[in-house]
């Protein structure tokens, strides 16, 4: 005797299929692959009109039929995260040769689609897709894997913090039973009312964030005297905003050592009198290794402080099990800073990108939300557009401002 699945709904139950049953399976899962690439190089073009788009993927896999069709998984990542490519090949000055960039965006397709291929199962693909969603979250996935669809949760939902994070998952799970019709209704409907409901925060004038053109070449030093001019840009930049809390952004100065703090010293003492607080991405060197610690330091008239991002940048930066080179990971370090009396969120570059450290930050209940960066390597691609979008979501899910100060 041969057992066959059926494909036609339980008797009561609302059909639940965005595509026909009629089709013929391998149809469908073309159809499927092709739909998945859609929304992942539309949600992550770096259009914020679009990125709404990214969190309806899972919907797409629970209308897969046959293992095969988790697949999708790996056709939507292909789609979100193509400007790897570029930006690989930039960060690691490979010139041209793309053997490392394919290299590097196969292994993140392999990993980011793992989860939705293994957890597959026809009987239970609400709660595999809710289990891909939460792996993915989670460490040590959710410190390699971007273009996570939870992300798009501050486009949907604003100001709603948690629920907003929630209603997603309870609605995939109860997918099957309420429907496509329902769902989607549930879901355009929830979206309606925070918009409604939601008012973005508006900016303190007295927190400026710094944009600048500095460049900075990955593969070779940048020359003392270049660094020397920046830093003579910076101060007369700081200086010029008496009573504010200036942001530079990410790496603004390579490396931090007692001689800075030397050289900055008449600058500090003249900020400490016109009231105006620092905030400098740069560098310091982990004593008795080749390793460094990427850090946002607080300087001028605010309380001496560093935060130290959490997760490098994988490979480029941090280097999986090696502590003594590179930049190690720093899962443990706070989430957050107390400057000038308020608390302050911190998500340095890639971990704008990241579920896990974002929800980390977030947790704590932020008054405001900084995002430095240093993306001069990922000029021509949608890299900066889809990394503004992302921390613009989580300042947006939680109802705080953000900051942003980016090197280009």
């Amino acid at each position: 005797m041969r057992i066959t699945e059926s494909l036609e709904p339980l008797p009561g139950k609302l059909a639940t299929d965005l595509l026909s049953n009629r089709i013929s399976p391998n149809l469908r899962t073309s159809l499927l692959f092709a739909v998945a690439f859609i929304f992942g190089i539309v949600g992550w073009s770096g259009k914020p009109s679009l990125n709404f788009v990214t969190l309806l993927y899972p919907f797409v896999y629970l209308q897969s039929r046959r293992r095969r069709d988790a697949l999708s998984s790996a056709f939507y990542y292909a789609g979100a995260t193509w400007s790897v490519i570029p930006g690989s090949e930039s960060f690691f000055g490979t010139e041209g040769n793309l053997l490392l960039p394919l290299l590097i965006w196969v292994a993140l397709l392999a990993l980011s689609s793992a989860p939705w291929i293994a957890l597959y199962n026809r009987a239970f693909l609400p709660v595999a897709a809710v289990g891909a969603i939460i792996v993915l979250s989670l460490p040590p996935f959710g410190l390699v894997t971007v273009a996570h669809p939870l992300i798009s949760v501050g486009e949907w939902f604003p100001g709603t913090r948690w629920f907003g994070l929630w209603l997603p998952l309870i609605l995939i799970v109860a997918y099957r039973r309420l429907g496509t019709p329902f769902t989607l209704a549930v879901l355009v409907g929830a979206s309606l009312l925070a918009h409604a409901r939601f008012h973005r925060p508006s900016q303190d004038p007295r927190i400026v964030a710094v944009n600048t053109r500095f460049g900075g070449p990955a593969t070779r030093d940048v020359l003392s005297s270049t660094l020397q001019d920046q830093e003579t840009a910076m101060q007369r930049i700081a200086l010029t905003h008496p009573d504010s809390l200036i942001l530079f952004p990410e790496s603004i100065i390579p490396t931090w050592t007692p001689t800075h703090d030397e050289r900055w010293a008449s600058t500090f003492a003249q900020l400490q009198a016109r009231r105006t607080g620092l905030l400098i991405g740069t560098t310091i060197p982990v004593a008795n290794t080749q390793a460094n610690r990427n850090v946002l330091l607080s300087r001028g008239y605010t309380e001496r402080l560093s935060y130290v991002q959490r997760v490098p940048v994988p490979l480029g930066m941090w280097r999986f099990g090696d502590r003594r080179n590179g930049f190690p990971l720093m899962l443990r370090y706070p989430s957050t800073i107390r400057i000038w009396n308020r608390r302050a969120g911190v998500l340095i570059c890639y971990e704008q990108l990241l579920v896990w450290p974002a929800l980390q930050t977030l947790s704590r209940n932020p008054e405001v939300l900084l995002a430095p960066s240093n993306l001069y390597w990922a000029s021509g691609t949608s890299i900066p557009s889809v990394q503004h979008i992302s921390a613009q979501d989580w300042a947006d899910l939680w109802a705080i401002p953000l900051y942003e100060a980016s090197n280009r």
